[in-house]
């Protein structure tokens, strides 16, 4: 049997600690209503808020402390095209905004609100095309 080598690797604990823990963050959050509001012991139900709280919180610090290690120029950045990162970031929250101000119009909030939730949505959409370009315009000037 041989080792398998891969291109990906994530040589910072924190950062892996934190891609690590977010997905079970994640899902234990997203069912935790579902399972609160079942009939059970109540032991259990605090047993399951202490993990999501668990996972959450610790989600959060590792990627704090990679962020600082970053900042501090202790860690490299995962992805090193600076535009490429943001348009990661960005489009995520896109979606999320645009689905925030759909819900908002469809149930019939108050104009201050679903004007609000549009201009955010609208925000991180034009700015997800906007460093999308900037990144291709960067991958092409690296490639003449």
């Amino acid at each position: 049997m041989s080792n398998v080598k891969s291109d990906l690797l994530i040589e910072n604990e924190n950062l892996f600690r934190a891609l690590a823990y977010g997905p079970i963050a994640i899902l234990l959050v997203l069912f935790a209503g579902d399972f609160l509001m079942s009939s059970g012991i109540v032991l259990f139900k605090v047993i399951y808020v202490l993990m999501a709280l668990y996972f959450t919180l610790s989600t959060l610090a590792y990627a704090a402390y990679y962020t600082n290690e970053l900042y501090e120029g202790n860690a490299e950045s995962l992805i090193k095209n600076e535009n490429l990162l943001k348009t990661l970031i960005c489009t995520p929250l896109a979606i999320l905004f645009w689905f925030f101000a759909v819900n908002s119009m469809m149930s019939s909030s108050h104009i201050v609100i679903n004007v609000i939730t549009v201009l955010i949505a609208l925000y991180f959409s034009l700015g997800t095309l906007a460093y999308a370009a900037f990144y291709t315009n960067d991958y092409h000037a690296e490639t003449v």
